[in-house]
């Protein structure tokens, strides 16, 4: 199941690893994306993550800090848990604006816990 998560740009950055049997330097692009939402109780609440991706995508994304993306992840299940991971066969999406705008959401105060 591919599954897209969607947040804003913040950083994108070279990375350098040593394979340590092999000595061979892979290099890759690691991103960090800010998503944003409400949790149950309707405040806003802010998740950052860090997302490794090929060396390619450096040059087509390091403009673009402060857009919207959706990074797309492919998720397994297996006899152990599901895993999600980022689907390095599809591209990042650079959006005109973020599809889940929660800046006019609107808390119920009824609803709050006392």
């Amino acid at each position: 199941m591919i599954t897209h998560l969607i947040g804003q740009l913040m950083e994108v950055k070279p990375t350098e690893v040593e394979d340590k049997k092999t000595g061979r330097v892979k290099h890759g692009t690691e991103i960090t994306v800010l998503f944003e939402g409400v949790d149950e109780e309707g405040y806003k609440k802010f998740t950052a993550e860090a997302i490794n991706l090929d060396e390619e995508d450096f040059d087509r994304l390091k403009d673009k800090i402060g857009k919207t993306v959706a990074i797309a992840y492919q998720s397994r299940t297996s006899q152990y848990g599901t895993y999600i991971y980022p689907d390095r066969t599809m591209p990042v999406l650079v959006l005109e604006k973020n599809p889940l705008d929660y800046s006019s959401y609107i808390r119920d105060q009824k609803d709050r816990k006392k």
